[in-house]
């Protein structure tokens, strides 16, 4: 979604920072140091860390932006514990337009990209005409009325 987003808007960002555990910083993400701070921390089981990690983002970006980095960390967090949980797999679309993405930064090494099986080149070059546009076009649709 952040990948499509930044398409659509016209932005370049390099994410491959994200699934780097080294990574500190990403160019051309304000604030990525202090977001991948509470990031980092909110995934671990460092308490001291992670309320001195809310505590910089709120006086760096303010409440607000921090009530919001938790509610989106939360969301995906269960939401990939659901999928992962009863083996949800990505849908074709989705799987198809995230596969560079996946590639890139080897989120196939992971144990829950097992649930998403591979597509034939016959499948993938349909879904590529009909899914992906339509996809698209609803993310674009979305991002024009708000």
């Amino acid at each position: 979604m952040l990948r499509e987003s930044a398409t659509l808007t016209g932005t370049s960002v390099n994410l491959e920072g994200i699934s780097d555990p080294n990574c500190t910083r990403i160019d051309d993400v304000p604030h990525s140091e202090v977001l991948l701070r509470f990031c980092d921390t909110f995934l671990g089981d460092d308490a001291d860390a992670f309320a001195a990690a809310r505590a910089r983002l709120v006086e760096e970006m303010g409440a607000a932006a921090m009530v919001d980095a938790a509610g989106i960390a939360s969301n995906f967090q269960r939401m990939d514990r659901i999928a992962d949980g009863i083996g949800i797999p990505s849908d074709d679309p989705m799987a198809l337009m995230q596969q560079e993405f996946v590639d890139q930064l080897g989120l196939d090494e992971f144990a829950s990209a097992r649930n998403t099986p591979k597509m034939s080149w016959v499948k993938r070059q349909l879904i590529k005409l009909v899914g992906v546009r339509a996809v698209r076009r609803k993310i674009e649709s979305k991002n024009i009325s708000g």
